[in-house]
């Protein structure tokens, strides 16, 4: 059966910069006039600079729980404050995956380029190497951590997952996918159900009690393009996958056979830009997503701004779009608190915060 597909007008409300006149202009010469910004909803237009962008979302048609939780988030820029540094405490190469220890805050797995999967504390500590490939070829790209059943996944770019004891003893070894396993995740309410996201274009379900090869999953879902991400809603009930061109997918985890609700949204691969994921509010049934914007994607437009968007789980419905024309880099990696009032955005080598309590100090 053919995936439900989700018109691409369902853009409400919409962050658009007006010029003033009605010469077509570059991105550098918007730049200045970023700050007044419009958000258009459901019989309103109206400008805001970045201080105020939010009061206007309060009055959007949206459900009061979307509502109370995104409309208060305020853009702090780490630059302004005398924010902690840890510096040198992440694997050599470029790190891949983070997860903090959820039975010791103190700490945190990483996997790496260097070719380990590590826990570490902040005090630049390496407490034990759970994965070491001991070759440049061959390095890890993901992981996550339950601590329930005290287990830790990776997965390599050659294909293979790693099931580990937190003590470090391995479970298993074993090729699930063809190429590079992008992204690894435990459902946060079965950890004995695994999903696997790989560039051989499929995503595969896993159950842990029963894995004994590359033809033992229970279910493979297969995509158009390579797959970056597949993160499991907070509830465990829903599966959010991402590809590396124009398409995020919605999977119903009760029934893998049913098509899946499709969002059409721009976010293509590049070489030299981090991978870009979609992940879940934790409270809400809220998608959040960094824009790339693509010329050949229907519903462009010129001088689209590279936003981060937030979408109805259910519907696929465009909720908001957050913006900060100081802050006009794509956004490749999104991350909710637990609490779900301060966002965590990912721009090149920055860190933007978006938070409740900075909004309601301004």
């Amino acid at each position: 059966m053919a995936p439900r597909k989700r018109p691409e007008t369902q853009k409400t409300p919409e962050v658009v910069v007006r010029p003033k006149s009605r010469r077509s202009r570059s991105p550098r010469e918007l730049e200045p006039e970023a700050k007044k910004l419009c958000v258009k909803g459901p019989g309103s237009s109206r400008r805001f600079d970045s201080g105020c962008l939010w009061a206007g979302l309060a009055s959007l048609q949206v459900p009061p729980s979307y509502t109370s939780i995104v409309r208060a988030l305020h853009h702090h820029k780490l630059g302004k404050a005398a924010w902690p540094s840890l510096q040198q405490i992440g694997a050599g190469g470029s790190v891949t995956g983070l997860k903090f220890n959820p039975l010791d805050t103190n700490q945190f797995f990483t996997s790496s380029m260097e070719g380990t999967t590590r826990l570490q504390d902040f005090k630049g500590n390496t407490l034990r190497v759970f994965t070491s490939s001991d070759t440049c070829n061959i390095w890890f790209c993901s992981l996550d951590v339950s601590a329930r059943s005290r287990m830790v996944v990776t997965g390599d770019n050659v294909g293979h997952v790693i099931l580990l004891n937190m003590d470090g003893r391995e479970l298993w070894n074993l090729r699930m996918h063809k190429k590079k396993v992008t992204h690894v995740a435990l459902n946060p309410c079965c950890d004995w159900l695994l999903a696997t996201a790989s560039v051989d274009q499929t995503v595969k379900i896993w159950d842990l009690r029963q894995v004994k090869g590359k033809s033992s999953c229970l279910h493979s879902l297969l995509h158009s393009h390579p797959v970056n991400a597949a993160c499991f809603s907070p509830d465990g009930a829903q599966l959010l996958t991402t590809d590396q061109k124009s398409e995020l997918r919605v999977y119903s985890a009760s029934q893998w056979d049913c098509p899946p609700s499709l969002i059409p949204h721009p976010h293509r691969h590049f070489q030299h830009l981090t991978p870009i994921k979609a992940t879940w509010h934790p409270r809400y049934n809220l998608i959040v997503v960094g824009r790339y914007p693509d010329p050949n994607f229907k519903s462009c437009t010129p001088h689209e701004l590279r936003t981060i968007d937030v979408f109805d789980g259910s519907s696929g419905k465009m909720m908001y779009q957050l913006y900060d024309p100081e802050s006009s880099g794509i956004i490749s990696l999104n991350e909710f608190n637990p609490m779900g009032d301060t966002l965590a955005s990912v721009m090149g080598y920055h860190i933007l915060i978006w938070s409740q309590e900075a909004g309601m100090r301004k």
